[in-house]
């Protein structure tokens, strides 16, 4: 006897991330890739799907990287910090937007430098999505 298993597929989550964080933090460049433009406050969120958490959902990982800096071009690891904070507070505190089931802390924020030694700070969430 053969198990019915529904057609799943993962869905894209930073599309969906990305606009709701774009409305609550207006003056905070917000995408999937650095900007080359240095902004004076940027995150950059990636949604790395993992295992599958029911038959109909799966584990999605978002890494969010927060970059503050000052006028000298400088990292404020304690602006980065906050700032993720206040992102993590956000999207955790949130009634989840369809396909999205859950969002929890899983790490972070924690101390990082980048290829050009400006320190940011690295948080990651874990999401549990619909699959069907």
């Amino acid at each position: 006897m053969s198990v019915f298993r529904p057609p799943t597929r993962t869905p894209r989550l930073e599309r969906i991330l990305l606009n709701l964080l774009r409305e609550r933090f207006p003056d905070v460049v917000f995408g999937t890739l650095r900007s080359r433009n240095n902004s004076e406050s940027e995150c950059v969120i990636v949604a790395e799907p993992q295992q599958k958490a029911t038959p109909i959902s799966q584990y999605v990982r978002v890494r969010c990287s927060i970059w503050v800096r000052r006028d000298d071009g400088t990292g404020d690891l304690d602006a980065s910090h906050e700032l993720a904070s206040s992102i993590e507070l956000y999207l955790t505190g949130l009634w989840p937007p369809i396909p999205i089931i859950s969002i929890e802390h899983d790490s972070g924020p924690v101390r990082m430098t980048d290829e050009n030694g400006c320190i940011y700070s690295y948080l990651i969430l874990l999401l549990q999505t619909n699959t069907v």
